[in-house]
């Protein structure tokens, strides 16, 4: 399986190649159907091949959310609430739950829904019990410790998840009843409002008529210190001070924050709680962009953004990571910086 990412017009699209295509059950179903809880996903066809784009535009993988910011109770019930509907989606669509991908690299977010997307890839059979384990192990490294309810969720979902036939549906509906939270009917609702579109393996199609998020205290976001200082106009900038290590990005307008990165992985966009580079701007998406290090070199990356990352005036492709170099011009929308080291 071959990982990409494509940019068509205004979607952005995790891609999925595998070498030698066979029609099988699992694929009409798939791209027949608008299976609640996966990503919606079309097919490509080259020589003895096949491409699987996913439809992730405006989402982001949970793997990049969850850099910057660790898990609260009411995300981790809406995570596992999607998984729990990924797989009675593969149960009500006669697929098989072993070819949901189950890593945080495939796992999709609406970072502020926290709605969860799940990839499932028709071609080859995972281990869902080791995706699974590895997992909740994950999360147990991302838990809030101060959330008393998410550690306690989280490490009942470790041990779940250890057993030998772990059972997502049980453990739900048993946090469900000894802490008495709200159900999520939404669900429900969508239930009795679809068409299942089922495909019978010979190119013939059945059409079967079937936690209020806690809200954070605001923070200003440092690249180095936390000596920044609000204007007037709702940028934020530095106080002035000695050039310190790291590359420089010196913003070409007063009204947004130059930025200095001495991380190793430096995030920028419009919400607050996620990144290290906060740009209150219109066009900037949630989690626009990257700056990495790597040994003595930095480089951009655009991460899926609505309205693009650009060097030097080319519009970077979805998850492409390109040089920084003194004297570039950066652009994450329509806001502008010059890299001067």
């Amino acid at each position: 399986m071959n990982v990409s990412y494509k940019r068509e017009l205004n979607h952005n699209y995790l891609v999925l190649e595998q070498e030698e295509y066979q029609e099988n059950y699992q694929t009409g179903m798939l791209l027949k159907n608008k299976i609640p809880g996966f990503l919606e996903c079309r097919m490509s066809r080259f020589d003895r091949g096949a491409s699987l784009f996913y439809e992730i535009t405006s989402r982001q993988s949970l793997r990049l959310v969850l850099e910057r910011k660790k898990l609260k109770l009411p995300e981790l019930l809406k995570l596992l609430r999607g998984m729990y509907q990924a797989v009675c989606s593969c149960e009500e669509y006669l697929l098989d739950v072993e070819r949901l991908l189950l890593t945080p690299d495939f796992i999709y977010i609406d970072p502020d829904e926290w709605t969860s997307f799940f990839c499932f890839f028709p071609f080859e059979t995972q281990d869902p019990g080791g995706e699974l384990l590895e997992l909740a192990e994950y999360f147990l490294d991302r838990l809030d410790r101060q959330d008393s309810g998410a550690v306690t969720l989280g490490y009942e979902f470790y041990r779940i998840a250890g057993e030998e036939n772990p059972s997502l549906g049980k453990l739900l509906k048993t946090w469900q009843e000894e802490n008495g939270l709200p159900e999520d009917r939404q669900g429900q609702q969508e239930e009795s409002e679809r068409k299942i579109i089922r495909y019978d393996g010979n190119g013939q199609t059945v059409v079967e008529e079937d936690c209020i998020r806690e809200r954070e205290p605001e923070r200003n976001f440092d690249a180095v210190s936390p000596e920044w200082t609000e204007k007037p106009e709702g940028g934020t900038s530095f106080l002035s001070k000695a050039r310190e290590p790291g590359l420089f990005l010196r913003s070409e307008s007063a009204a947004y924050p130059d930025l200095r990165i001495t991380k190793d992985s430096f995030l920028i966009g419009k919400k607050k709680d996620a990144v290290d580079g906060w740009l209150k701007a219109r066009g900037i998406s949630r989690i626009h962009g990257r700056i990495s290090r790597e040994e003595d070199c930095y480089y951009l990356t655009d991460l899926n953004s609505t309205n693009g990352t650009y060097l030097n005036g080319g519009r970077l492709e979805v998850n492409e990571k390109a040089r920084l170099r003194p004297g570039d011009c950066v652009g994450f929308a329509d806001v502008r910086y010059v890299v001067e080291g």
